[in-house]
């Protein structure tokens, strides 16, 4: 069954109202419900931001289905740069979800290349099978290894796919926002941050939407923009010696990626308040597990082991033994009910006022004269 849209979702939640109370509705109240909609599903409108994002930056993002039983990971590969978030990476993102939202409502892929399903949507039996973009570089792996083909075997471990891990690559930081040596000549302006962040709100709400369990394994550091790709899973595993820190007042602008509005629903209010406003960072596992902001402490290294162990509650009614006792699968159809029912159970119209906020904020400050001192300042430091 195809999952919700947002917009569909609200509409069956708001009760019928008289015809005078809804002309009294306030029109950019209207507007924002549309506009957050529209945000997250609106394929001519994201397919062109998505497009021309291709374009700018290095770096890739990589997905293996078959991590472990009942387990992708999915791997933001950009190490030269602490695994920043390029425009190219953003667009493979939202590619990587388009997947996962059509591997986890149809079942009829078998037998097609990624290049054939990308340009005819049909598998070698006439099916619909799951589409990568004609020109996406997501890279797509199983137990490791790189495939050009979805076989039978690969479209079965689809099928029983419970959760996603999301790391970075190479044990470097989890994530460091956006590549600033890749956005410094393309995306620092007023114009080109309200497309970032429409792709992006975009991209991690239909993310958190998938009737798919999460865990963001964080090593090192997330920071700014990285700090906020870890808000949207449902789960943190934090390395001991590991950092959090919305970075964005330093750099003269708000979280663009919906960052804030997800935080609200993780930590107290006035915890919120301080990460985000001062930039007080999160120092490390026990500090991020005390606090509520994850749920469990990796040693150094060891993250996406630690999340891996983690996640077998959601994949094992009983374990399999050192291949000597069979074990005991949970169902995967209701595994993924739960979860959608978990992720529409959040107060959708205080997200999405909060998330148009956010939007309508970053637009405001980003390329701006504040913002461009302080990525310059940034940028000789590094050097």
């Amino acid at each position: 069954m195809l999952p919700f849209s947002l917009s569909h979702h609200i509409l069956r939640r708001t009760p019928s109202l008289p015809t005078t109370t809804i002309t009294r509705i306030p029109r950019q109240q209207l507007h924002q419900r549309r506009s957050y909609a529209c945000q997250i599903h609106h394929p001519t409108k994201l397919g062109a931001l998505r497009s021309k994002l291709r374009a700018f930056g290095g770096g890739h993002i990589e997905f293996d289905l078959n991590h472990s039983p009942g387990l992708a990971l999915l791997t933001l590969s950009n190490p030269a740069k602490h695994n920043a978030l390029t425009g190219k990476m953003m667009a493979e993102l939202a590619d990587c979800v388009d997947f996962l939202e059509q591997a986890t409502t149809d079942s009829s892929a078998s037998g097609a290349t990624v290049s054939a399903m990308a340009n005819t949507g049909k598998d070698e039996q006439g099916g619909q099978a799951p589409q990568l973009h004609p020109g996406s570089g997501l890279v797509l792996k199983s137990a490791g290894q790189a495939i050009e083909r979805l076989e039978k075997a690969h479209v079965q471990i689809l099928q029983g796919l419970v959760g996603v891990i999301i790391t970075g690559a190479q044990h470097k930081s989890y994530c460091a926002g956006l590549d600033l040596s890749a956005a410094k000549t393309t995306l620092l302006t007023p114009e080109a941050g309200s497309e970032m962040s429409a792709l992006m709100v975009s991209t991690l709400t239909r993310f958190l939407r998938l009737p798919l369990i999460t865990i963001a394994a964080i090593e090192k550091a997330a920071v700014g923009g990285g700090a906020e790709m870890t808000t949207f899973c449902d789960h943190r595993c934090i390395a001991e010696k590991a950092r959090v820190q919305f970075v964005q007042t330093q750099m003269g602008v708000v979280t663009g990626w919906g960052g804030a509005s997800r935080l609200l629903n993780l930590v107290p209010r006035s915890r919120a308040l301080r990460l985000l406003a001062s930039a007080e960072p999160i120092m490390g596992g026990e500090e991020a597990v005390r606090e509520g902001f994850a749920q469990l402490i990796a040693p150094s290294g060891k993250a996406v082991e630690s999340a891996t162990e983690y996640m077998q509650q959601y994949v094992w009614e009983r374990r399999p033994v050192d291949g000597q006792e069979e074990g005991a699968r949970r169902c995967v159809e209701a595994a993924r009910a739960f979860k959608r029912i978990v992720s529409f159970g959040v107060d959708d119209e205080n997200v999405e006022r909060v998330t148009e906020l956010e939007k309508d904020l970053f637009k405001r400050l980003w390329g701006g004269k504040d913002n461009l001192a302080r990525v310059e300042a940034a940028s000789s430091k590094k050097k």
